[in-house]
């Protein structure tokens, strides 16, 4: 017991700071009410009657009549998909109001394993913005099925668990696995029980006795409901279900309709996920969430409140998530609820943001050397990305083909298409289906373990003119290529050899646009301020040159993915996601 937080708490001592004059939003009653908040050290001491709007204490600040919500928490993110490093991603957070981020370095520890977890852990060292590091699960995410740089094996996972910084288990994503009691994944759950941690989950369609099973073997959560129904399911089995709207996958709008009229709904709460660095930087974080889930009509006490105590409570911290004696205080002032433009940020007693300016910079902690050099790759040639039949005299051949709808987005399938065979090479550009023309696809292994590659066809992906290549190609990143010729293919995938990853269009034989990531082949070291334009300007080439439609970022860095439903394609070949299985591209010559 702290007697000197109790003293001040019954007035026996004086309080630190005393938040005058505001609208508290009182999460445990659902009340908006004014009042005066009391801080003393990193904690809230008192909060006063409601319409008592004054409190004694050394300090005394005017909070205009602004409304004082509890610091906004993000229940499931990846850092590295901002393209920014811990402490430039604090930056551009903070001023948004969000105070706590749980996140998963599974991005980085693909690359640089448990050296990139640590790194992570310590850069969250220092920082204003709490950042609460999970253990991956899954690395790789679909292990015999993709060459990540590294494999957290069921003892590596028991040891890590056990660092200090590290809070729990992330998303276990290999959910078929689970929920088929791979040997694996079962060694690696248990290290998650034996720890007493957190566990995560990610469970895109599982139903029925298949979730049940999911739950059942540790995983609580999900954050890939993409339908109400989904969200509905899993809500009344009593699972927490973090409803995303990040960059690539936007859940709100879809499930709001039915969680609106539900009332307030203990096990529900709100995470970003995959967030891209000028989504961030135009709409917010956390805030851009909660005033998202206003708009499509959820009410608003109730949005803050999944963004807030739900959120605390998922990561079973009692000490955030509320404005009110005894809690962390993380205070967020905003001019309206539905606008939730951000004023002013307090995180544990100290004021980070004034007037939505930060009020200091980041510490930045200066990654080892060899983080830099990562991708590890002989030239490609356009030999390299030739597509091969192996069959003597062939004249057709039936291919297995990524199948994209009309907005390309994650979800895929896979088709079969007849190709002619010339000089024993396909000939995708004969292609005359309704699907448009099929687009060439590469992966290289690029983490230095083996020299794996892997070729194969996109149908409705949408890039019309020359390539693109990206080393952020989720879950392993590997460098991934796509285009529709192999001239333009080898020179953008070796421009990134040079540059130590990124992303690259390629046209006509020229780089015609590029932006580094030399951290790991996933990260800039630059602020958002300074790469929110670049990665803007980026897209809006992509757009006019090489792929029209809607995400061009979404789609390159989403073909390898091989947890999320139904067809991709890694270094060893495509993934049939849902049995797991390993798909022929050749299925028959003629």
């Amino acid at each position: 017991m702290d007697r000197k937080l109790v003293a001040s708490a019954r007035g026996d001592a004086p309080i630190d700071v005393a938040i005058e004059n505001v609208k508290l939003v009182n999460v445990f009653s659902g009340e908006i009410y004014p009042a005066a908040i009391g801080i003393t050290g990193d904690k809230i001491v008192h909060v006063t009657s409601p319409g008592v709007t004054t409190l004694e204490a050394k300090e005394r600040r005017d909070g205009k009549g602004l409304f004082a919500i509890p610091g906004l928490i993000d229940t499931h993110i990846h850092i590295e998909v901002s393209m920014l490093t811990p402490a430039r991603f604090a930056e551009a957070v903070l001023v948004h109001g969000t105070t706590t981020v749980l996140t998963d370095p599974h991005e980085i520890a693909n690359v640089l394993g448990e050296r990139g977890v640590k790194y992570m852990v310590d850069a969250a060292e220092g920082l204003d913005l709490r950042m609460l590091n999970m253990l991956p699960s899954c690395v790789p995410s679909a292990p015999g099925l993709e060459t990540s740089g590294a494999d957290f094996t069921p003892e590596a996972v028991d040891k890590m668990l056990a660092w200090d910084g590290v809070y729990g288990l992330g998303e276990v994503m290999n959910y078929h696995g689970v929920i088929h009691g791979d040997e694996r994944m079962e060694g690696i759950l248990d290290a998650g029980e034996r720890s007493g941690k957190l566990i995560q989950g990610h469970a895109p369609r599982v139903s029925g006795r298949d979730l049940s099973a999911y739950m059942i073997a540790g995983p609580n959560s999900d954050h890939e409901c993409r339908t109400a129904d989904e969200a509905i399911e899993k809500i009344r089995a009593g699972m927490i279900v973090e409803l995303r709207e990040g960059s690539f996958s936007l859940s709100i709008a879809e499930c709001a309709p039915i969680i609106k009229d539900m009332g307030y709904l203990p096990n529900v709460c709100f995470c970003a996920d995959d967030l891209l660095p000028h989504d961030l930087a135009d709409r917010g974080h956390m805030n851009y969430i909660v005033r998202k889930a206003i708009e499509e009509g959820i009410d608003p006490v109730n949005a803050i409140r999944y963004a807030t105590l739900n959120s605390a409570e998922r990561l079973e911290r009692r000490d955030l998530g509320a404005i009110a004696a005894g809690r962390l205080a993380d205070i967020v002032l905003v001019e309206q609820l539905e606008t939730m433009k951000t004023v002013d940020v307090y995180v544990g007693g100290k004021h980070v943001v004034s007037e939505g300016k930060l009020l200091r910079p980041q510490p930045f902690v200066e990654p080892p050397a060899d983080f830099f050099e990562t991708v590890k790759l002989p030239e490609i040639t356009e030999d390299d990305l030739a597509l091969r039949v192996d069959h003597p005299n062939a004249k057709e051949a039936k291919v297995r083909v990524i199948e994209y709808d009309a907005a390309p987005g994650i979800p895929t399938d896979f088709m079969e298409v007849n190709l002619p065979v010339r000089d024993g090479l396909l000939v995708p550009e004969a292609y005359e289906g309704e699907k448009g023309p099929l687009c060439r696809v590469a992966v290289f292994h690029r983490h230095g373990l083996n020299e794996n590659s892997n070729l194969g066809l996109l149908a409705g992906y949408g890039i019309v003119d020359g390539a693109v290549a990206t080393t952020v190609a989720h879950d392993s990143h590997n460098l991934a290529v796509l285009g529709v010729n192999a001239r333009d293919m080898a020179i953008a995938a070796n421009e990134l050899r040079k540059s130590q990853g990124g992303f690259v269009a390629v046209k006509n034989g020229e780089v015609i646009a590029h932006i580094p990531f030399p951290l790991a082949g996933l990260m800039s070291t630059e602020s958002a301020d300074t790469l929110v334009p670049q990665l803007k300007q980026f897209v809006e080439v992509l757009l006019k040159e090489i792929m029209p439609g809607k995400n061009p970022i979404h789609r390159m860095i989403a073909v390898t993915l091989p947890v999320i439903p139904r067809a991709k394609i890694t270094d060893i070949g495509l993934v049939e996601v849902e049995t797991q299985k390993l798909m022929p591209f050749i299925m028959a010559v003629q």
